[in-house]
């Protein structure tokens, strides 16, 4: 299990960018970003508006996932509805389901 400074980590390597870099993205100190990411720091956690700032980046038309930042499950970028859709197969599942929903609110 990782803790939140290595899932931190790992979307600042996923970005391509340094610490500052990722910091000067997300509109936070240099500071703030050593002290979740970095070793030498104090592995502080994030706040809740830097969580708030890093969860509204996107990465090739994804977002990042909450519940993968918060608690590491599931993968790291997701769909911008918060969806897993990882085939055809299953975007047709849930294009399936939601029209099944939206028929039913209908009646």
């Amino acid at each position: 299990m990782t803790t939140i400074n290595e899932r931190v980590s790992a979307l600042i390597s996923a970005f391509g960018d340094s610490e500052s870099a990722f910091a000067k993205r997300i509109q936070v100190s240099s500071s703030v970003m050593f002290n979740i990411v970095n070793k030498k720091g104090r592995l502080s956690y994030p706040s809740g508006p830097v969580l708030e700032k890093i969860l509204s980046l996107e990465k090739d038309g994804k977002q990042v996932s909450a519940e993968w930042l918060m608690r590491g499950n599931g993968e790291m970028l997701v769909s911008g509805d918060g969806l897993q859709i990882t085939s055809p197969e299953a975007a047709l599942s849930y294009l399936e389901k939601t029209i099944i929903d939206l028929k039913a609110k209908t009646k």
